[in-house]
């Protein structure tokens, strides 16, 4: 399987997310926040309009509540966060209630906002979970239920020391793949040599822009 466009409609991450930083210092911020929300390729064709102008909306008025200070100032981002679940929870709380916007888009939106910081945030001690990542994850750890976010520890038995952003990404990417796979050693032999072929020529393509 090659990196980039997939059966589960992912694409380049890395790619993806520099392109939007990309357009951070030149392009209006509301067009900077319509991409964090809907970068317009693979899964999030099915987002409807009136739900991206409604989060777009929501986030430019939205004040940071933990500082009283406003999310947008003077056309930038405010980057008052501790951690990426600081930031995803702050996120979710603004537009996780907007019909036709779920997990998934609240998780993307937080994953690329974070990535136009100053100094970059992403998540570290989580693996977030929603739609086929979620599918992926409860098929490679033979279980019926997860929570939105799981430590990342319960993942390293299969991918080491892959970052959360990348497992969370290999986990949709191989969402068909995990359905066959029965045991650890499986996992360790066949599937993750595979899975870190495919995820380091990313990073290691990317690292001067990304480091995690």
């Amino acid at each position: 399987m090659q990196a980039g466009k997939n059966s589960c409609g992912c694409e380049s991450m890395v790619e993806e997310m520099n392109e939007i930083r990309n357009m951070y210092s030149s392009k209006p911020i509301q067009d900077v926040l319509r991409n964090c929300v809907c970068w317009r390729h693979g899964h999030q064709y099915c987002l409807k309009e009136t739900a991206i102008i409604e989060a777009v909306d929501a986030l430019m008025k939205s004040i940071i509540t933990s500082t009283g200070q406003p999310f947008i100032i003077k056309n930038k981002i405010n980057d008052n966060f501790s951690d990426f679940e600081e930031l995803y929870d702050f996120i979710r709380s603004i537009i996780g209630n907007i019909n036709g916007i779920g997990l998934l888009t609240v998780y993307d939106t937080a994953k690329r906002i974070g990535h136009l910081f100053e100094t970059p945030i992403y998540p570290k001690q989580y693996v977030y979970l929603a739609a086929g990542a979620a599918d992926g994850a409860k098929k490679l750890l033979k279980v019926s239920s997860l929570k939105f976010r799981e430590p990342i520890d319960i993942f390293k038995p299969y991918f080491g020391t892959l970052p959360s952003i990348f497992i969370e990404d290999m986990l949709c990417i191989f969402k068909k793949e995990l359905q066959t796979v029965s045991n650890k050693t499986l996992v360790s032999t066949v599937t993750y040599p595979n899975i870190r072929r495919i995820s380091l020529v990313t990073i290691t393509k990317n690292k001067k822009v990304l480091t995690i």
